[in-house]
Parts: structure tokens; C-alpha cells; sequence
């Protein structure tokens, strides 16, 4: 879906918090390997909530498919941020790829 329609009634504002979300999701995963356990859970739950709180209404502006796929990679996302010996590496690949898909979804 374009980004125009997206971002279609959205508001400047609402536009330029989701930016500054997603910018932070990237910010948290750039130093998530070099974070004690206890730090790395701290940020991967973190990142779990700007995603989550980033991703629209499943009848929002995606795509059923697209909407689901999203759904089932933040919930693998919370499996791992909740393992007590989570995989960094993995969650920043599959956190990135639903910033990814958030951005430009």
C-alpha cells in the first residue's frame, strides 16, 4: 500500500510520533546484543511495546494477510522476549523486519 494512503487521515502529528517510535525501536536494537540478559529482556520488552503500540487496527490499513503476519511476528517477538535466555540476535531480525513492515506498510 502506498505510503499516502497509509498515512491517509493521520494527522502530521500522528505521522511524526510514529516515525520517532519506529526510530526509537532502531535505536534500542543497535545496542540490544551488548546489553547484560537482564538489560537485553528490559529492551527486547520495550521493543515489544513500541511495536505493539505502533501496529494499527488489524482493519486499520493493512491487508488481512498482511495484518496477519504482523500479528503472528510480534507475538513470536514476545516469545522470545520472554524466555529466560532469549536469543538477541533473533529478536533484532525479526524486530527490525516488523519495524520494516511498519514502515512502509
Amino acid at each position: 500500500m502506498p505510503e499516502t494512503d497509509r498515512n491517509a487521515g493521520r494527522s502530521f502529528t500522528q505521522q511524526a510520533t510514529s516515525g520517532r517510535r519506529l526510530e526509537a525501536v532502531r535505536e534500542i536494537l543497535r545496542v540490544l546484543e551488548t546489553a547484560t540478559t537482564g538489560g537485553q529482556q528490559h529492551l527486547m520488552m520495550k521493543v515489544l511495546g513500541l511495536l505493539r503500540r505502533e501496529a494499527p487496527a488489524g482493519d486499520h490499513w493493512l491487508e488481512d494477510q498482511r495484518w496477519s503476519r504482523i500479528e503472528a511476528e510480534l507475538q513470536v517477538l514476545a516469545y522470545e522476549a520472554n524466555r529466560r535466555a532469549p536469543d538477541a540476535a533473533a529478536f533484532k531480525r525479526q524486530a527490525t523486519a516488523v519495524a520494516d513492515a511498519l514502515t512502509w506498510a
